[in-house]
């Protein structure tokens, strides 16, 4: 064989070895985060917050619902939580989300609170929000909570939202939290599915159980 011929084949054969090497030692990918939906590896079809790393809590909050009650963080404790951002003059993304809502809790088994945070405290009202409610099948099953602009900043903040603007929109999520309040999953809402919220609320739940059982 002639010399060059036998050098190039050896450096060929060497490279292709160092690329096996390479595959051969890789770390596996476990749970990533794709388009705002975590997978391989994770029990949840939802995004788990901060990769599941630092479980964000709740911020304490008073603010009055549709019918005038007052409500707390503390009221949330010790069971599952529907949290997502909406307001009432909307007419796309915000009732595809209550209507995604309101069929997972068709389908969810264990007791569960929901709660709805308006994002446009200056039209938002009260009258607004029962009839809300009612026109999305949620009357009963979810709190429409209201308060000024000072108010609910702070919880807005919280849950990395931002209110609707004159020029912008607002941000579209769905959160769940577990027993403690802590921020477990997020839904962006063009990912949302009914199905995939029902599953993840019976997770979260689940693992609260589980928490319970061995603290």
């Amino acid at each position: 064989m002639h010399p060059r011929l036998f050098l190039s084949l050896l450096v060929s054969a060497v490279v292709v070895l160092g690329v096996l090497v390479v595959l051969a030692t890789a770390q596996p990918i476990t749970a990533t985060v794709e388009d705002g939906v975590q997978t391989d590896g994770s029990p949840y079809r939802g995004a788990a917050r901060d990769g599941g790393t630092t479980l964000l809590p709740s911020p304490p909050f008073r603010l009055r619902d549709q019918d005038g009650q007052l409500r707390t963080i503390e009221q949330l404790r010790g069971r599952p939580a529907i949290v997502t951002f909406l307001y009432t003059s909307c007419e796309d993304t915000c009732p595809a989300i209550a209507r995604q809502v309101a069929s997972a809790l068709d389908n969810i088994k264990t007791p569960v609170s929901t709660l709805i945070i308006s994002v446009d405290p200056k039209n938002d009202d009260p009258q607004a929000a029962q009839r809300y409610l009612n026109k999305m099948d949620l009357r009963g099953r979810a709190s429409y909570l209201l308060g000024t602009y000072q108010q609910l900043k702070p919880v807005w903040d919280a849950y990395r939202i931002q209110p609707q603007g004159e020029a912008f929109d607002h941000s579209a999520y769905v959160v769940v939290l577990d027993h403690r309040g802590r921020q477990r999953v997020a839904w962006p809402a063009d990912k949302l599915t009914s199905d995939g919220l029902a599953h993840d609320v019976g997770v979260v739940s689940r693992l609260s159980t589980t928490a319970e059982t061995k603290g």
